[in-house]
């Protein structure tokens, strides 16, 4: 139970920084969409350790929260699809980077799997990781570093559709996964997070409108 609860809390610490610095990176104002953050942050910590320990699929768990992060940053930040999947693959590229330098630094003799997240050298990694990560953002932002892309250059008038059709074929998708596993956990955490997604995404079509 410790273990779960660790890994949790310090998933959910990671997938916040990791959003904060994603933005800042791109000149975005994270702290504007805070709540939204946490709440899908917390939804790819509990996706992550179902995926690891009910469903042994450990290796889906970052193409699954990247996917979420484009999500957040296409329906609630409301950046366009292209350039949500550049800024969250870009921001998890560094957070891991820099994650990896401190591993190497840390602990570059001790086993991976005393590592992995839930145990106490793993959780502090990510805890080390995060508080780096969430200083260097804060410098970034206060001296105004980073780019600013041209967004609307990239937006298309499909692109809500498709948002949409993604949430429902993912939501789909990780169902049948789910109910051939028999891990109904699994659904429902997904199914809130599509909610969500949908919420925001009908939402922005109708501002348009």
């Amino acid at each position: 139970m410790w273990d779960a609860s660790m890994f949790i809390t310090f998933s959910v610490v990671e997938s916040f920084t990791a959003f904060v610095l994603t933005l800042t990176i791109f000149r975005l104002k994270a702290l504007d969409f805070q709540w939204q953050a946490l709440v899908v942050s917390l939804l790819m910590s509990l996706q992550s350790f179902v995926l690891r320990e009910e469903l042994d699929l450990a290796f889906l768990a970052p193409v699954i929260n990247i996917l979420l992060m484009v999500l957040l940053i296409t329906t609630v930040v409301k950046v366009p699809l292209i350039w949500s999947c550049i800024l969250s693959v870009t921001g998890f590229f560094v957070y891991t980077l820099v994650q990896t330098i401190l591993l190497v630094l840390m602990y570059s003799d001790t086993p991976m799997s005393e590592l992995q997240g839930g145990t106490a050298m793993g959780s502090l990694l990510q805890a080390i990781t995060s508080a780096v990560v969430l200083i260097a953002s804060g410098l970034l932002y206060k001296f105004g570093i980073g780019f600013i892309a041209p967004f609307d250059k990239l937006r298309f008038k499909w692109e809500q559709n498709l948002v949409i059709v993604v949430i429902i074929g993912a939501l789909v998708t990780v169902t049948v996964i789910a109910y051939l596993n028999d891990v109904w956990l699994n659904i429902a955490y997904f199914a809130m997070a599509a909610g969500l997604f949908l919420y925001y995404a009908l939402k922005k079509e109708r501002e348009y409108d």
